[in-house]
């Protein structure tokens, strides 16, 4: 029961989250590929991907994060909102590299 309700605020602040920073950086695109939430509502892991350079969008919202919860707290009614901590996503950037390896030896 627990797991479901914590896997619905990870989804919910996800979401949310995701708008946030779209309107916050409108000139990049920024992609929240995932989030998990402690149970006791204290901190949230959010994972983030891009087309540009990575690090500096992480570093760009954990300077803005105080700003981002702020806001995340007016659309999302949780009885404590939690500290956010940024990390970089290399999911997309690894797999561009395997697949570009892959065609380099078909090649």
């Amino acid at each position: 029961m627990i797991v479901n309700r914590m896997e619905k605020i990870d989804e919910l602040i996800k979401n949310e989250l995701a708008l946030e920073i779209r309107e916050l950086f409108p000139e990049k695109f920024i992609s929240i590929t995932q989030v998990r939430v402690s149970k006791d509502l204290g901190y949230a892991k959010v994972w983030i991907s891009t087309t540009i350079e990575l690090e500096e969008v992480v570093k760009l919202c954990h300077e803005k994060s105080s700003q981002i919860r702020k806001d995340l707290s007016k659309k999302v009614q949780l009885r404590k909102m939690p500290k956010l901590h940024f990390v970089a996503d290399y999911t997309a950037a690894e797999a561009d590299k395997i697949e570009r390896l892959i065609r380099k030896i078909e090649d």
